[in-house]
C-alpha cells in the first residue's frame, strides 16, 4: 500500500518506490543500523502494540455524556488506522442526510470527511506514544469529540493553530512516512487545509484546546445540517415538515444499494472487492440497510440472494 500511495502522491518516483523492502526502509529513515526503528515498526508492523501500548484509536457512539451505545477500536500498523477510522466514522457512527437543489442530490455530514481526515492524521503523527492511552473519538449526534495524548510544543500554541506557524511534528520519522505515503504535508498545512474544506462546505471551524494532557478537538454541526436534521426529526427536535419518502443513507450505502439492484446475487465478498472496502464495512452498511427497511436477505446465507423493498 505505501509504494503505490507514494507513488501515486508524486512524492516517489517508481525506480525509488520498487527498491528492496531493505532499502527503501533505510530510505525513509526506518532503521539504524542493522536494526528496525520504533517508526518502522509502528508504521508498517500488523502489531505494533507488542511494542507499544496505546498504539490504536478508540471511537464510541454517545446518546450522553453518561450513555454509550456502541464502541470501536481501531488497532494494526498506522498507516492503515487512518483509513480503517475514517472508513468506520463516517459509515457506521455518522449519517449524511441527504437533499435536493433541482434533481441533484446532495449528501451532507456535520463535519467534513475531508477536515476531519486532516485533524485525524494530526492526532496520529503528533501523539504522544510513550503514553499508554490511546486516541479517544467521542461522536455525539451533533459533534465530534477526540482528544490525543502528548502537550503541544513550545513553539506551536493552540491559539496560532489556524494561522501561519511552524512545522514540528513530535515524531518526525512518523512524520517523513505519512509524508512520503502522501497522507500529510511538511509544512504545518494541516489545519489550513481543514479551514479550506470547513469554508467549502459552510461548516464550523473545529475548535482544539490544550487539556488534560493533551490536545482536544471539538467539531460541531453546522446550522445548515441542523436545519436539515430538524426536517428529518434527528435528535430530538420536533416532527419533520414535509420528510422526504426514504430514509436518510450515507454515500457508502447508496453505493451498495446501486450495486445490488445491478446484481442481487452479490456476496458480501463481492461487494468488498466492488467497492474497495473492508468486508466488516460492508457487511455493517447492509445491516444498515436492512435495518432501514430498503433491503432484505432471502434465503440461505450461501445460496439467498438480496430482495430491493419497494416503498
Amino acid at each position: 500500500m505505501f509504494r503505490e500511495k507514494a507513488v501515486e502522491s508524486q512524492r516517489l518516483d517508481k525506480k525509488a518506490a520498487g527498491v528492496s523492502v531493505q532499502n527503501l526502509l533505510q530510505n525513509l529513515r526506518c532503521t539504524e543500523g542493522s536494526h528496525l526503528t520504533r517508526a518502522a515498526m509502528m508504521c508498517f508492523h500488523p502489531d505494533p502494540e507488542r511494542w507499544v501500548t496505546g498504539a490504536y484509536i478508540k471511537i464510541g457512539f454517545f446518546a450522553t455524556e453518561a450513555d454509550i451505545l456502541y464502541q470501536d477500536e481501531i488497532h494494526g500498523p498506522l498507516l492503515i488506522q487512518v483509513e480503517r477510522a475514517m472508513d468506520l466514522i463516517f459509515t457506521k457512527y455518522m449519517k449524511a442526510l441527504v437533499s435536493y437543489e433541482g434533481i441533484n442530490r446532495q449528501e451532507r455530514f456535520f463535519f467534513p470527511p475531508d477536515a476531519f481526515r486532516e485533524l485525524l492524521l494530526n492526532a496520529v503523527v503528533h501523539k504522544d506514544y510513550t503514553e499508554t492511552t490511546p486516541i479517544q473519538i467521542k461522536i455525539y449526534s451533533d459533534r465530534i469529540w477526540m482528544w490525543n495524548p502528548g502537550n503541544m510544543p513550545e513553539e506551536v500554541k493552540v491559539k496560532d493553530l489556524f494561522k501561519k506557524h511552524v512545522s514540528k511534528p513530535r515524531n518526525p520519522n512518523i512524520a517523513n512516512v505519512f509524508f512520503k505515503s502522501g497522507y500529510v504535508e511538511s509544512w504545518g498545512r494541516g489545519y489550513y487545509n481543514i479551514e479550506l474544506a470547513c469554508e467549502e462546505t459552510d461548516s464550523k471551524l473545529p475548535k482544539p484546546k490544550a487539556e488534560f494532557g493533551g490536545l482536544t478537538v471539538e467539531c460541531r454541526a453546522s446550522d445548515q445540517y441542523k436545519e436539515l436534521a430538524s426536517k428529518w426529526n434527528i435528535g430530538g427536535v420536533n416532527p419533520p415538515i414535509n420528510p422526504p419518502i426514504n430514509p436518510p443513507i450515507n454515500k457508502m450505502q447508496q453505493v451498495l444499494l446501486d450495486l445490488v439492484k445491478e446484481n442481487n446475487n452479490y456476496t458480501y465478498d463481492d461487494l468488498a472487492s466492488l467497492t474497495n472496502k473492508h468486508r466488516d464495512t460492508v457487511r455493517e452498511n447492509l445491516k444498515k440497510l436492512q435495518e432501514l427497511g430498503l433491503i432484505r436477505r432471502v434465503g440461505a446465507r450461501k445460496n439467498g440472494h438480496w430482495e430491493i423493498v419497494e416503498k
